[in-house]
């Protein structure tokens, strides 16, 4: 008959360490909450409307939808630099790849390091936009 004073402490044992949990856990969202950006501080929309018109002549010169590749200037920026390349041409898909008809070059802050082989450059657009068409096999 004494296990239910050890039960009764050891429930009370349960509850503040499950409380004392859920406290820290708010405490922690608190904190994310109070020093995440405010929406008027993000610029995701200046990027994009940037990057629309770095790519702007050259989407005027291609068909509505299609298939074209892609290269471009490696580093930390490579990936972002490719998903807003998609972002400016759609619908038009842009395939990580030099292996198309047509392949877009894009080089933003420097001109292109190095063309490939199979590729042939058929137009700078400036700011670091250029459009390469695949050679001819020899």
């Amino acid at each position: 008959m004494h296990d239910a004073p050890d039960q009764q402490a050891t429930t009370a044992r349960a509850k503040t360490a499950i409380l004392l949990f859920i406290l820290c856990c708010l405490l922690s969202t608190a904190r994310l909450v109070l020093n995440a950006p405010r929406p008027d501080h993000i610029q995701r929309d200046e990027i994009a409307t940037r990057s629309d018109l770095r790519f702007a002549a050259l989407k005027a010169q291609f068909p509505a939808s299609g298939v074209v590749g892609y290269i471009g200037a490696t580093g930390d920026s490579a990936l972002p630099d490719y998903y807003l390349t998609q972002y400016a041409l759609a619908p038009v898909v842009v395939d990580h790849s030099v292996h198309q008809a047509l392949v877009i070059g894009n080089f933003p802050g420097s001109s292109a390091p190095f063309t490939p082989r199979n590729l042939r450059l058929v137009h700078d657009f400036g700011n670091g936009v250029m459009l390469f068409a695949a050679k001819d096999p020899e």
